[in-house]
């Protein structure tokens, strides 16, 4: 068996964390590219409990990457409320109660005012049927105000 054959067909990382994997771990404990034929990213609180940027074949930054609406509190508790809706957005999406579909734009997460959209790019839906071919950054925008809105 060679080392394709044994690598997953696609892994979704979920607001993939930062703060102590950048402290304490090394490039080999990070989500990347190379650990499957494709690698799809939602970033809900990236730059702070987060990764920011591009980081696998098919990244979402979902309304803007940074803050989550429906979060509310004290910063700290709206960074975690933030980085914890990434894996409620990916269960709605694969359980097809909601569908989540991002437009192409530049490759920074999260975003400042400008969220540079790229026109004529193709629009991709997130959930479990990203296909092999998806590559770059997608924005997302959903408008809901309670935490976890899809359970």
């Amino acid at each position: 068996m060679s080392y394709l054959d044994s690598i997953a067909t696609m892994v979704s990382g979920l607001d993939p964390a930062r703060p102590l994997v950048a402290e304490y771990g090394s490039r080999l404990f990070r989500l990347g590219r190379e650990d499957a034929y494709v690698v799809q990213v939602v970033h809900t609180n990236a730059g702070f409990l987060g990764e920011s940027g591009l980081i696998g074949h098919a990244d979402f930054c979902v309304n803007g990457g940074r803050l989550q609406p429906g979060c509310k509190g004290h910063l700290m508790r709206v960074a975690r409320c933030s980085h914890f809706m990434s894996a409620c957005y990916f269960s709605a999406s694969v359980s097809k109660r909601l569908r989540i579909v991002g437009v192409p734009c530049d490759s920074s997460c999260p975003k400042q005012d400008r969220w540079g959209i790229r026109p004529g790019g193709r629009p991709l839906k997130l959930g479990d049927d990203v296909p092999d071919t998806a590559r770059g950054m997608y924005c997302v925008s959903l408008d809901h105000q309670q935490n976890c809105p899809f359970d």
